[in-house]
């Protein structure tokens, strides 16, 4: 009961839409067993006073009745002052004070309360969060939930196993956020893995609430003759009754999406066709700047029209920590999406992480401009601050642009005319960025940015450039963008004669 009213607070933050907000929490847990330790040592010293005061005076009344003369044992002096002592003072003193009190009760809460309110605590929406990230990668990777309870990912064996309560709890949180489909998929696994284990206690009872939900889903559904098949089987009432006065939502499923199906092949490293004509080269550049001739630029390139290059090995482990370390120092907040006047901002689920941002003062951040400008030959002058982001369960961005085209924020100098986009972290599986408009897919590699250019020469903005930021299966996806703002860059990407517009004509929406 003392757990429950301490943590019935609401988080100071969310934690699920980034793994380092996760680690963070990962702490407060080491403090809490640390902390409850400490809690049980003390109580359990004053369950040893207890159990020897008790010990104490049960030996006295074995004494009385060895006597077998209750008189004659009260009517001893010393004894009669032991016993009203004992009942005056010793009881309240040993017994009921200490239990009133609870000295270890008030300073366990008083150390988890201090801990809450400087980090922070997870509430229900935490673990709806998580199950939202796991139906999207369901959906994404076309992972089962049968699989997924067995601890396969992707065809990776993983220690974690779910038992039918997590299934059973997963299945639940889907019901109530309407994504009734996969919400029966885990049902149905939380249904076979419950009666492989009917020997537990209220095992038959937890089945029962299982195949209520399961009427409820399936009616949802529309799914109306199954959904009284399973009424007839459990007969519950609370359901025939919901069943009765619930009208069916109309949802609109994430692969309803007509983008959905490139997105998500992409992400699954599966090319939409056969690669076009072009011919794609890796290769050495040491002739774009002086900085690069002893250590030459190692160019991958993933698109000729628009250009996309990735550049290998820019930052080096150290560097990386650098930034992170900078980063480490500021506060991290929910990554949201751009209103319609181009600043209010709000938080979606079509894009899942935290971020924070980091100017170029510091001399990690000097080096970071530094080559950015070397490589996009633009210069930072108005660019912004690198936004570094880390991704949560699930964590995503839905195919985006990164141009805003219309209603600019009132401090631009013209729109995003780049986008520089730094790796900064390995990830196990998943997590890929992807150009579904142009058949392009790329793992996160760290150390290295990927560069393209968002508007044309002509500044009109290029629909081609559409891109994402595949959910992330198993691992953490860290990434710093920098772009860059056309306002700065008339000498440094100047117009062509001919404009070039008319190319993304066919993707822009």
């Amino acid at each position: 009961m003392l757990l429950h009213l301490i943590f019935s607070k609401s988080a100071n933050g969310e934690f699920y839409s980034s793994v380092d907000s996760l680690q963070d929490l990962a702490k407060v847990e080491e403090y809490l067993i640390n902390a409850t330790h400490l809690y049980l040592e003390a109580q359990q010293e004053k369950l040893d006073i207890y159990r020897r005061f008790v010990e104490q005076i049960k030996q006295e009344q074995e004494q009385a009745r060895f006597l077998n003369n209750l008189d004659d044992y009260l009517g001893h002096p010393l004894h009669s002052f032991r016993f009203l002592k004992r009942l005056t003072y010793d009881w309240d003193w040993l017994v009921f004070g200490p239990i009133v009190d609870n000295k270890p009760k008030e300073e366990f809460e008083n150390s988890v309360n201090g801990l809450i309110e400087n980090w922070g605590y997870p509430n229900s929406s935490e673990v709806q969060g998580v199950v939202k990230g796991v139906a999207r990668l369901q959906k994404v990777y076309n992972l089962t939930a049968s699989d997924l309870a067995d601890g396969i990912i992707n065809g990776l064996l993983y220690e974690t196993q779910l038992d039918w309560r997590d299934c059973y709890e997963i299945g639940v949180q889907l019901f109530e956020i309407g994504d009734y489909l996969t919400s029966e998929e885990w049902l149905e696994e939380a249904l076979v893995l419950i009666e492989e284990n009917l020997e537990q206690e209220h095992g038959a009872v937890y089945k029962s609430d299982i195949r209520e939900y399961l009427e409820l889903v399936n009616f949802e559904l529309g799914y109306t003759k199954r959904s009284k098949s399973l009424l007839n089987e459990s007969s519950a009432q609370l359901t025939l009754k919901f069943l009765e006065n619930s009208k069916r939502k109309e949802i609109l499923a994430q692969d309803d999406f007509p983008w959905f199906a490139n997105y998500s092949r992409l992400c699954q490293g599966n090319r939409l066709l056969e690669k076009n004509d072009n011919i794609l080269n890796c290769y050495l550049d040491g002739e774009r700047q002086a900085f690069f001739i002893l250590a030459p630029l190692k160019v991958e390139q993933v698109h000729l029209d628009p250009e996309i290059n990735v550049y290998h090995g820019l930052l080096s482990t150290q560097q990386i920590s650098s930034i992170f370390a900078e980063s480490n120092k500021k506060e991290r907040i929910r990554s949201g999406v751009a209103g319609e006047n181009g600043e209010d901002r709000t938080v979606k689920d079509i894009r899942v992480s935290q971020q924070t941002w980091l100017n170029y003062s510091t001399p990690i951040m000097k080096y970071v401009s530094r080559i950015n400008e070397y490589i996009s030959g633009l210069t930072m002058q108005g660019a912004e601050e690198m936004q570094v982001a880390n991704y949560g369960v699930g964590g995503q961005y839905e195919p985006h642009p990164d141009y805003f085209e219309f209603n600019l924020p009132s401090d631009f100098e013209g729109d995003r005319i780049s986008t520089s986009m730094f790796y900064l972290s390995d990830v196990q599986q998943g997590g890929y960025t992807v150009f579904p408009n142009l058949n392009v897919f790329l793992p996160p590699v760290k150390g290295s940015m990927v560069l393209w250019h968002n508007l044309h020469y002509s500044l009109d903005v290029d629909a081609r450039t559409w891109h994402a930021g595949c959910p992330v299966i198993v691992g953490s996806k860290k990434i710093g963008n920098i772009w860059m703002h056309s306002g700065f860059q008339t000498f440094r990407r100047p117009c062509h004669p001919i404009s070039d517009s008319h190319k993304s004509l066919a993707y822009h929406n």
